[in-house]
């Protein structure tokens, strides 16, 4: 019995010394989230909205591998005018979920009217732990990203502050994905096994 509540607490021990390493790692520049995505061993890949049109309860894609869905806090769902995702209604929280989850995550995040043109305003994006930013976007080209060094990033969230006037808008999203260790060396032994044969 004491055997098992000291293996036990090892597991626990373990699990929460993971957790605590764990942080969220803030970025304003697409270069520079790009270079450490790059660094940490994945590539960054990006949707511009471009092939998506008109209104709709839902919007989902995949980009860089990975399976995204665009949604709205109410009923009315989404809308998107080519190159920029939005909610349908205003004062509406924008989400976007990634099956699977990814390591990060970043994009132009801003407000516009009805007609699609940007507002400066008060912008939080947050992510499903609770992390987040708060800021004012003062041009449609800021640029905010995030990447995680513990669990997949799952969701964010895109909400205007303070006003209920505004829908929160997309221009881009991007995101990373670092291969999993098993997938790298299966990627390894295909390279070996293609050079041999190539000998």
């Amino acid at each position: 019995m004491t055997s098992r509540l000291l293996a036990l607490s090892a597991v626990s021990a373990v699990v929460i010394g993971s957790s605590a390493n764990a942080a969220i790692i803030s970025f304003n520049d697409s270069g520079l989230f790009a270079q450490f995505a790059a660094n940490s061993g994945a590539a960054v890949a990006t949707e511009n909205f471009d092939a998506y049109s008109g209104p709709a309860a839902t919007f989902s894609g995949v980009v860089g591998g990975v399976s995204w869905t665009a949604s709205a806090s109410s009923a009315g769902g989404m809308y998107a005018d080519p190159g920029l995702m939005s909610t349908n209604n205003a004062g509406d929280t924008m989400f976007f979920d990634f099956a699977g989850g990814v390591n990060g995550v970043g994009g132009q995040f801003f407000a516009t009217d009805v007609n699609f043109n940007f507002v400066p305003s008060m912008i939080m994006v947050g992510l499903a732990d609770g992390s987040g930013f708060i800021g004012l976007i003062s041009s449609a080209s800021q640029w905010q990203g995030f990447w995680s060094t513990g669990p997949a990033i799952t969701s964010i969230s895109i909400q205007v502050m303070g006003s209920g006037n505004l829908y929160p808008t997309a221009d881009s999203i991007s995101v990373a994905v670092v291969p999993a260790p098993g997938a790298v060396a299966l990627l390894a032994v295909a390279g070996l096994a293609g050079a041999r044969r190539r000998r």
